[in-house]
């Protein structure tokens, strides 16, 4: 038995016991009151059922009715003291049976609950068991090398193949950070950017062919639910063959165009000698068509050096040299070198330059390069009798020059404006007799622009012309 049934046990045997000493004490009393009046009859019912009232209140009415009748009933004191004894242990027994009845209730109402949490608990814990199973199997069956390290960079997870990219085994890097036990003649970078400056590549020397393995790294910030950073997912691929590719195709290109180079110019000076009539006299319609060969065989140069300038782009060789130069002088150099163009279209070409712009420092030979592309453009896609307008200011707060190519051709749909600067991109629409282009042109104008520090930006509508602006910082990209 519990200590807490003993307690409500013994405090009821004493409630009983007391109840049962005061009904004798009245018992007592009332006979001695009797005896000495003889019998008065001063003494009336409702005073006997005032004096057994709290008796009755401190027990329950039919064990008080018992003890009542056991003290009235004659006999010897012992079979009384028997029959009082004997209602005591009914009692007895009645109580700690209802209070083993309520607390078995409450035990089984405890234990129902634990059942109940504890088979909660297992079915979350198979549930997250499983998901942990199938997210492990993806993650070993990913084709692309996974790791993830923690806050601190050491690795929590390595898929099979990252072991396998970067020659090392899971059991060995759980819990170290992943530049561990790898020799430093192996590792050559594990910081590299790459073009994008999104992706990093890492470049290791491999153990089995000793020969240099290129690995491009995506990673991503891991957060939790109060956007702390926990950790880092890193997703490696190996691009090794396809930097090799690279390599061939730049080195083709340059080569190719180098090629070209050599007879274009062999034939724009044949073309240029005879528009001269150097080599004698020629006819009206002769000068018509070698002055449309001439204007080509110029566009078809800009685009063998823009393949030439992509190769140098892509290998990361293009330089600046930067030289404090007049800027109104190459915007006028530039308009000048294709007004003959903008005639035959019968285009309108301005030139809207304020006087007293300062000099910059920039390399004027690439400016023209990009004045070139803008204006080239503007003809390109503009109908006869259109307007184009070349106007630089002067942002004095920025301590910059502000450049605009703006013409009112056939404009830009809005889905291809954040495209516009994206190598080999072309807009789908054009004036049907021009020659069509690469679509690096505007690329290698962006790569220049920011060459020399500065940004470059479109803004167009369909159907009413496009604006090209770019900005250059006053001392250039130091």
């Amino acid at each position: 038995m519990s200590i807490i049934t003993t307690i409500y046990v013994v405090t009821g045997v004493i409630s009983i016991i007391l109840a049962v000493w005061l009904s004798n004490m009245a018992r007592l009393s009332g006979r001695s009151r009797i005896a000495a009046k003889e019998k008065s009859q001063d003494l009336n019912q409702e005073d006997a059922e005032a004096s057994s009232a709290p008796i009755k209140e401190a027990v329950d009415p039919d064990l008080f009715n018992e003890i009542t009748n056991a003290l009235d009933s004659s006999g010897h004191p012992k079979e009384v003291s028997e029959k009082i004894s004997g209602i005591f242990s009914k009692e007895l027994e009645k109580r700690v049976s209802l209070n083993t009845q309520e607390l078995n209730k409450k035990y089984e109402a405890i234990i129902e609950q634990k059942s109940y949490d504890q088979e909660v608990a297992w079915t979350k814990y198979k549930k997250v068991s499983s998901d942990k199973k199938k997210t492990e199997a993806v993650i070993r069956s990913i084709a692309e090398g996974l790791v993830v390290v923690d806050n601190s960079g050491k690795v929590i997870m390595i898929n099979p193949a990252a072991e396998k990219l970067l020659g090392v085994s899971m059991k060995d890097k759980v819990g170290k950070p992943i530049s561990d036990g790898v020799r430093q003649d192996q590792l050559i970078s594990l910081s590299h950017e790459s073009a994008d400056k999104e992706d990093r590549e890492i470049e290791l020397v491999s153990e089995q062919d000793d020969t240099k393995k290129i690995l491009r790294a995506s990673s991503a910030v891991i957060e939790n639910e109060n956007g702390e950073t926990v950790g880092m997912v890193s997703v490696l691929s190996d691009i090794t063959k396809q930097k090799e590719l690279d390599n061939l195709k730049a080195n083709f290109v340059a080569s190719v165009s180098h090629e070209l180079r050599t007879p274009l110019v062999a034939i724009e000076k044949s073309v240029t000698l005879i528009l001269s009539k150097a080599a004698g006299e020629v006819s009206e319609t002769q000068e018509r068509f070698l002055t449309i060969a001439a204007r080509n065989l110029k566009r078809l140069t800009i685009l063998v050096n823009d393949l030439l300038d992509l190769s140098k782009l892509e290998a990361g060789k293009m330089q600046v040299k930067c030289r404090l130069s007049p800027l109104n002088q190459v915007i006028s150099d530039s308009v000048e070198s294709f007004s003959n163009w903008a005639k035959t279209k019968s285009l309108s070409l301005e030139k809207k330059v304020p006087e007293g712009l300062p000099e910059i420092n920039m390399d004027p030979d690439r400016i023209v390069q990009v004045l070139n592309n803008l204006i080239g453009n503007a003809i390109k896609f503009s109908s006869d009798n259109g307007k184009i307008v070349v106007e630089a200011v002067l942002c004095k707060e920025d301590q910059q020059v502000e450049v605009s190519v703006s013409d009112n051709g056939i404009g830009i749909n809005k889905e291809d404006l954040p495209k516009i600067f994206d190598k080999f991109f072309q807009v789908g629409e054009r004036v049907s007799t021009d020659i069509n282009g690469t679509g690096i042109g505007l690329s290698i104008v962006k790569e220049i622009v920011e060459l020399h520090g500065g940004m470059i930006w479109v803004e167009s509508q369909k159907g009413v012309g496009a604006k090209f602006s770019f900005r250059l910082p006053l001392q250039g990209n130091t």
